[in-house]
């Protein structure tokens, strides 16, 4: 299997991570939002909030570049349990802590005011950037490891031991993020499909990683193999952390049967690379059919040429005598 590690890790520097620029700007954001529920809770006389969590793919660092830069971040907000009561001192309901912090981060440099969601409440900027603040309740100030989501009605969750499953299998696998980015883009080039979240992509990457290789295409095909036989088995996907909660509980998902389609493909078209005469324009080609993407079209051109150039010479060196001129075939020569 030709080597293509570079171009694959360059077209994921080119268009799959973040640049430091989007970076701080999230990080802006994020910190903007802060400031805005604290003013906005203390100028109601509402409850201050213990801390913020920061959760999602920015804080796992799996966020990838979105079209119109239409970028999600997820910024949860801890209040103490005590602290959300009603005014007859009964424990506020999922919904109204979820309007309290409405109220408090909405202000007029919004031209759209924060709405409240099922799970948090959303902040929409006309850049295209979208904050989610869920908002959290714990029994006390010293233990906030058992958190409750405000959802439809309080519910267990745990935001921080998420990010700490993650971080952990990163200590011993360092381009899981990478790998990560790079299936999450895989899925998202493909518009047309209806797939999973990019939780679940990451949940399954990180179960069925194969990472054992110093090469990234080594990598990544071992990875999207072992995924596609993992969904050939089982679609369901359990929560990694809160113990009883599924991602994916139903055997036949319509998402994740799209999921397991598209690695279908991809494993199919990824054995171009077993073929016999190995071109590096091919391997290109395949990891371009894989990604969906153009980026790979300059360096396909540049391998063409030179692999044409390179036949050129091995016939001149055969001299006069040399057989009668060979072209690819469709089998195991096209490049």
């Amino acid at each position: 299997m030709i080597d293509v590690s570079t171009n694959i890790n360059d077209y994921h520097d080119a268009r799959v991570g973040l640049t430091d620029a989007q970076k701080a700007l999230l990080e802006e954001r994020r910190s903007a939002n802060q400031d805005r529920v604290k003013r906005g809770l203390e100028a109601s006389g509402a409850p201050t909030p213990i801390s913020f969590v920061t959760q999602g793919s920015f804080a796992m660092r799996t966020i990838i570049k979105e079209p119109g830069n239409t970028f999600d971040l997820d910024e949860g907000i801890i209040f103490p349990r005590d602290a959300l009561v009603g005014s007859g001192g009964a424990d506020k309901t999922a919904l109204d802590a979820r309007k309290m912090v409405r109220d408090a981060v909405g202000d007029s440099t919004f031209g759209t005011r924060p709405k409240v969601k099922d799970n948090c409440v959303r902040i929409q900027y006309s850049d295209g950037i979208q904050v989610d603040m869920p908002v959290y309740r714990c029994e006390d100030d010293s233990d906030q490891k058992e958190l409750q989501l405000a959802s439809m009605d309080w519910k267990q969750s745990h935001p921080k031991g998420v990010n700490k499953w993650f971080y952990r299998a990163c200590e011993t696998r360092d381009r899981l993020p990478l790998v990560v980015r790079l299936l999450k883009k895989m899925c998202k080039n493909r518009p047309s499909y209806s797939l999973p979240s990019g939780f679940v992509i990451t949940v399954l990457t990180l179960e069925c990683y194969r990472g054992d290789s110093k090469r990234l295409d080594e990598n990544m095909r071992r990875t999207i193999e072992a995924i596609h036989d993992r969904l050939t088995s089982n679609l369901t996907v359990a929560h990694p952390v809160v113990v009883g909660e599924w991602l994916v509980q139903d055997v036949e998902d319509p998402r994740m049967t799209q999921l397991r389609e598209l690695l279908t493909t991809a494993v199919e078209d990824l054995k171009a690379l077993d073929r016999p005469i190995r071109w590096r324009s091919r391997a290109l080609k395949t990891w371009k059919k894989v990604f969906r993407t153009d980026y790979f079209d300059p360096a396909i051109t540049d391998a063409e040429a030179e692999e044409k150039a390179m036949t050129t010479r091995a016939e001149a060196d055969l001299g006069p005598k040399r057989p009668k001129h060979w072209s690819y075939c469709d089998r195991c020569c096209t490049p």
